[in-house]
């Protein structure tokens, strides 16, 4: 039987957590049989890969194993899935995290029901089955022409922040006509694949309902906030902009693409910084300001520092505009942290 929706699970010593996800996917209302779950075994040392073996021993129709004997991120794995998935739409799960029954029928039925590229719904954080936290509303729901320019405008100064892969659906074709990629051998690899997809789509839907289940895992990548990895996000940064120029995208999207990389290179990544890594945030601090200089020159005039209102990307950005010496850049840094930390 053809199938409605692959779903892609990249898996690293998750047998702790692994029934929870696929019991949260055996029993969608959408119908097992009209889903392709496609987990990629990332070199699991625990009995991950055993697990996942017994699964698909018991599901053949159904479940794709694919194992890889090195470790090779996130990116890689969701790479290597996409090119076995054999329906015409695709989802992402973490397999520590878990989805109601509901959700990808309403998301399926949203994407055909709107021919859009993409739609997304809202989650929640979630520290076991009983203890769960809602997300900020961001956003209206519904239908967004994204083909509009102001439409567009205003979803990119929302979406900015928001590039979880594991609560969307996409259109299979709307990737791959676009090569929307995740890069590979480094994390955060959804900002670069969400950036892609927010640029090159013409049409979306938001579902205001908490389908998806993200779980607070307190040794997970994103908790911790400490590790020198999370210096990536510079990098994803850098690579989603040269792409974009390798591509021509900044003929059409050059205020939104520069707006991007400076929110997530600079105004997220200081923020962090002043935070976790405070004995650097001086000389990061010059790094970031050296390198928008020569890449972003015009960051001033770009219209969606107006457009955005939010006073703390403003005061952030005003950091670019002086000379600071260490003693001052870390005072204003100490009473930021004050104020908004």
């Amino acid at each position: 039987m053809e199938k409605k929706i692959s779903i892609i699970i990249p898996c690293y010593n998750v047998e702790a957590y692994l029934d929870r996800c696929f019991e949260s996917l055996i029993h969608q209302t959408l119908g097992f049989e009209q889903i392709e779950l496609i987990f990629v075994n990332d070199a699991s040392t625990d009995g991950t890969l055993n697990k996942l073996t017994a699964l698909e021993s018991r599901y053949p129709d159904n479940i794709i194993i694919i194992n890889f004997t090195e470790n090779r991120r996130q990116g890689t794995a969701r790479n290597a899935a996409l090119e076995y998935a054999s329906a015409p739409y695709i989802g992402y799960v973490d397999s520590d995290d878990w989805v109601e029954p509901s959700m990808f029928e309403k998301m399926i039925a949203a994407i055909e029901t709107h021919d859009c590229d993409f739609v997304e719904c809202r989650w929640d954080l979630a520290r076991d089955e009983k203890h769960k936290s809602p997300v900020k509303k961001l956003g209206k729901p519904g239908y967004l022409d994204l083909s509009n320019t102001l439409v567009k405008q205003e979803f990119i100064g929302v979406q900015i922040g928001l590039t979880a892969l594991w609560n969307k659906v996409f259109k299979k074709s709307f990737l791959i006509e676009n090569d929307i990629f995740c890069p590979e051998q480094i994390r955060y690899e959804d900002i670069f694949f969400c950036y892609l997809a927010f640029l090159y789509a013409k049409s979306y839907y938001r579902i205001d309902e908490e389908l998806y289940h993200y779980f607070v895992n307190p040794v997970g990548t994103v908790q911790s906030r400490s590790q020198e990895y999370q210096f990536d996000k510079m990098d994803i940064a850098l690579g989603f902009l040269q792409t974009c120029r390798e591509r021509g995208l900044t003929k059409e999207y050059k205020d939104a693409i520069e707006w991007m990389f400076l929110e997530k290179y600079y105004v997220y990544m200081l923020w962090e910084v002043f935070k976790e890594f405070p004995e650097r945030s001086y000389s990061c601090y010059l790094q970031m300001k050296e390198t928008i200089y020569e890449l972003v020159p015009d960051y001033k005039t770009n219209p969606y520092r107006s457009f955005e209102g939010n006073e703390f990307d403003h005061v952030m950005l005003n950091l670019l505009d002086y000379p600071l010496d260490e003693k001052t850049f870390l005072g204003l840094r100490d009473e930021m942290l004050r104020k908004m930390g």
